[in-house]
């Protein structure tokens, strides 16, 4: 835990741990943190990730790091 973190955080893991990963970001410890773990820290899977970057191909190397924003989902749960 580091105060006053402020910088984007992802998490990049295997497609059938997705529901694994979201569940872990929204457990009530991080609910608790200002701001809350789900809003911070985003999910990338590995499929996504390889999608991706063959869409690219050789661009992959002159991309900026915002590009990740795109490409990954939020962990925050969805009410229903």
């Amino acid at each position: 835990m580091q105060p006053n973190l402020n910088i984007p955080l992802f998490i990049v893991a295997p497609d059938e741990r997705r529901d694994k990963v979201i569940a872990e970001v929204n457990r009530p410890t991080f609910s608790k943190l200002t701001p809350p773990m789900y809003q911070m820290c985003r999910l990338l899977t590995f499929s996504t990730l390889r999608k991706e970057i063959e869409h690219v191909g050789n661009y992959v190397k002159r991309l900026r790091a915002e590009i990740l924003d795109d490409w990954a989902e939020s962990c925050e749960v969805e009410e229903l």
